[in-house]
């Protein structure tokens, strides 16, 4: 058969009775030039433990070792009771092309588990075809996917959904940086945040002028949202206005800008960001720590006007592949004490802490009490639920530290704004309730 649909990695892992379809399936999807991780077995000369491989497969495909996992043994049955131990993992049992795709579409299934008794190597090239053809659908069917995590991120009997605020990031002009719903649309941004139950959005902001206090009132009057807090790194991307510039000017509209950000925040109740505003150092060695001593100064001058306007400051860690200032929770918190501000709370994005810290629930525990803003977004930077990321320990973690505050959706508008809209919502409608409505089926 033909290679289908995009590029794919697989990770494929059977038992010794699986071992001659495994082979197969080897076979046909390098034919198909899809590339192959084979953990094996390699020979059947000696039986093996189906949970050991099931275990295996299931962890590399979490790690995002591969884009999915399949397993193989005599029905299929242990693998799939097995992977489904792992949580994360949500692998179906398919002997049909049908069930392949409703897996796939509808339980967005990271795993296929194959029976060698049940499906011959003949027929297993079609299930392959739907299994690399078919997408998740999302929508409706988020919700119920999330109640599979259910137990371990319930709210629990002393908790309530009013201890936190959920948002979506918008803003009202187009944008190089990504991770921003109905960028240049604000009016229908807003409309759609409170369609799909939204009670604040984050405004990423180039500048303060973009929109006026009355009009931007309006907007939210209208849609009965509240601004939880205005974004500034457009002014970096776009301007060049970095607290870590290379020249002074770059540093000094950075403070200028910022202030301009802290006023018109005053008006609302809102927090400002520092995140990609911040910059990048570059040069030598030493002429990076000269551009450390200027941001450490600029940044000591934006929190001195955040107390004299009572805004709240907060400093996001940025992953290293985009910033080499910041990149962690530990390091920002010592930069802010530093600059002897440490009123300066962290904004914590789940999607840089996922490549910068360890231990991700560890670190919300060791800085819970300087924890004043969260981001969720997944893996891959799409609307929570489209990746692998573990939201239920961070959900758990969060309950437990009583976090009281706002959870902004900070996404890239895949495959299109309002789709990414709905898939947020629906996940954080997810973690809170337990309702199905009939319109939904």
């Amino acid at each position: 058969m033909e290679s289908t649909g995009k590029a794919q990695r697989i990770i494929i892992g059977s038992d010794h009775v699986g071992l001659p379809l495994k082979e197969a399936v080897v076979e046909d999807l390098r034919r198909r030039q899809v590339e192959v991780i084979d953990v094996g077995p390699y020979s059947g000369d000696q039986p093996v433990d189906y949970p050991d491989y099931a275990q295996l497969v299931a962890k590399k495909v979490l790690a995002g070792e591969g884009d999915s996992g399949i397993l193989i043994c005599g029905t299929g049955l242990g693998m799939s009771i097995a992977a489904n131990k792992v949580p994360g993992i949500r692998a179906g049992l398919c002997h049909d092309t049908y069930t392949v795709h409703q897996t796939r579409a509808h339980n967005n299934a990271n795993i296929l588990c194959l029976g060698a008794w049940v499906v011959s190597p003949q027929r297993v090239s079609f299930l392959l075809d739907e299994w690399l053809a078919t997408e998740y659908e999302g929508g409706r069917h988020q919700a119920r996917l999330m109640k599979l995590e259910r137990p371990a991120i319930d709210l629990g009997k002393n908790k309530s959904r009013s201890q936190f605020k959920l948002g979506v990031s918008l803003s009202p002009n187009p944008s190089i940086f990504g991770p921003l719903l109905f960028a240049g649309d604000l009016k229908q941004g807003m409309e759609k945040a409170a369609e799909n139950g939204f009670d604040v959005v984050e405004l990423s902001l180039r500048h303060p002028a973009d929109l006026t206090i009355e009009a931007l009132q309006a907007l939210l009057n209208a849609n009965k949202l509240g601004l939880s807090a205005i974004a500034t790194g457009q002014s970096c991307l776009h301007d060049g206005m970095c607290l870590a510039a290379a020249d002074q000017a770059g540093v000094q509209g950075a403070v200028e800008r910022l202030g301009a950000h802290i006023e018109l925040a005053s008006h609302f109740g809102a927090a400002v960001i520092i995140g990609g505003i911040r910059g990048k150092f570059t040069g030598v060695e030493s002429d990076r720590a000269h551009q450390r001593q200027r941001a450490l100064e600029a940044l000591r001058a934006c929190a001195e006007k955040a107390v004299e306007w009572e805004v709240q400051l907060l400093i996001e860690p940025i992953n290293r592949y985009e910033t080499n200032f910041i990149n962690t929770a530990e390091e920002a918190v010592r930069l802010t004490e530093e600059a002897g501000h440490p009123e300066i709370k962290l904004l914590l994005d789940t999607f840089h802490m996922n490549m910068e810290e360890a231990d991700i629930p560890a670190t919300l525990k060791r800085y819970a009490d300087r924890i004043g803003y969260i981001h969720f977004a997944d893996s891959n930077r799409y609307a929570p639920g489209l990746g692998h990321f573990p939201f239920d320990q961070v959900m758990a973690t969060l309950l437990e530290i009583d976090y009281q505050g706002v959870i902004t959706a900070e996404i890239l508008p895949v495959p299109e704004d309002q789709s990414a809209m709905q898939q947020a919502g629906n996940f954080f409608k997810s973690l809170f309730s337990t309702d199905i409505q009939a319109d939904e089926v």
